[in-house]
């Protein structure tokens, strides 16, 4: 493709371009002018300058809104090396391009724009790593939807299992040897175990942040209870009248809002299980806890004088 075509579709729109620019900076403070200039042709450059044939105008306006919301979403304000990752990334990988190339980058932007920014240089490596295998958008889609829930996205692991089974055997096979994901890691929250836990089993501890004044979600205090349906997919976290979807494994913890709801039936309170009593018991008060939800490879507490949820888990 011609290095200006590009240039010279957004000159013939410019009106419609600036209008998109104007509705932008309106709806969203973060949007930098300057930003716009900076990046506008590496942009284009690392998308088209490679590629042969001519772009639709339709397809390079539509690209031209994609360049718009990175920019709202301060992407390239980014700490390096991650704008350049991003650039090299869109620029080498084969399967953004032709018809589908709007389609497909939209799926890559709105991916990265969620992650948080201390995981998105990782998570642009894994995907280099394996353009060269990637060969359809159905490929592609399930790539970055099972990277997406290893950046800590735990709520994405089920359908990130279902689209693992799909993918060629030997894409499979390059994913298990560059970050150990395997069905097996898909199907549980947290590593399979085989016998019972023992005490000098590995054993990893997490604080998910409570009150709101220090980054946390809840104004009261937090109370754990497990959903019939969720099979510990999910665990369902009540705070006054709020609830929360609490999802968890060994790659993150996510809260998500429920609303506002009342729920029946009353919290655990107690720890059954042995095991978990003695490794509780060597970080935190068990006689002060609210509520539990335990499994074989999980505990889950809140405690009466905190506001925070800990969690611990059997790693590998």
């Amino acid at each position: 493709m011609s290095q200006n075509t590009w240039k010279d579709i957004l000159l013939k729109n410019r009106d419609l371009c600036n209008l998109l620019v104007l509705t932008e900076k309106k709806t969203n403070s973060n949007f930098s002018e300057e930003s716009l200039s900076e990046n506008l042709v590496p942009f284009f450059n690392a998308l088209l300058s490679q590629k042969e044939g001519v772009s639709p105008e339709d397809q390079i306006l539509s690209l031209f809104q994609i360049l718009l919301t990175l920019i709202s979403k301060n992407f390239f304000k980014q700490s390096p090396p991650v704008p350049q990752l991003f650039l090299e990334t869109i620029s080498g990988l084969s399967i953004i391009t032709g018809e589908n190339l709007h389609e497909n980058l939209s799926y890559l932007a709105n991916v990265l724009v969620k992650i948080e920014e201390t995981k998105k240089e990782l998570f642009i490596k894994r995907i280099q790593s394996l353009s060269k295998s990637i060969s359809s958008t159905e490929e592609w889609k399930a790539l970055l939807t099972i990277f997406f829930w290893a950046s800590g996205k735990p709520e994405y692991r089920i359908e990130a299992e279902k689209q693992f089974r799909s993918l060629p055997q030997m894409v499979k096979n390059e994913i298990q040897t560059l970050v150990g994901i395997t069905e097996d890691t898909l199907a549980y929250a947290f590593p399979k175990r085989i016998n019972p836990p023992k005490e000098t089993d590995p054993v990893h501890f997490r604080v998910i942040p409570g009150y709101t004044l220090f980054g946390g979600l809840f104004q009261n205090l937090p109370i754990l209870h497990l959903g019939k349906e969720t099979n510990f997919n999910s665990v369902i976290v009540s705070s006054g009248l709020s609830t929360f979807s609490l999802y968890l494994d060994q790659f993150g913890t996510n809260l998500i809002s429920r609303g506002e709801s009342t729920l029946s039936e009353k919290p655990n309170t107690s720890i059954h299980s042995s095991f978990w009593k003695l490794i509780v018991s060597k970080k935190l008060e068990s006689k002060g806890i609210l509520s539990v939800v335990e499994s074989e490879t999980f505990i889950l507490l809140t405690l009466q004088n905190s506001y925070h949820i800990y969690l611990f888990y059997l790693g590998s």
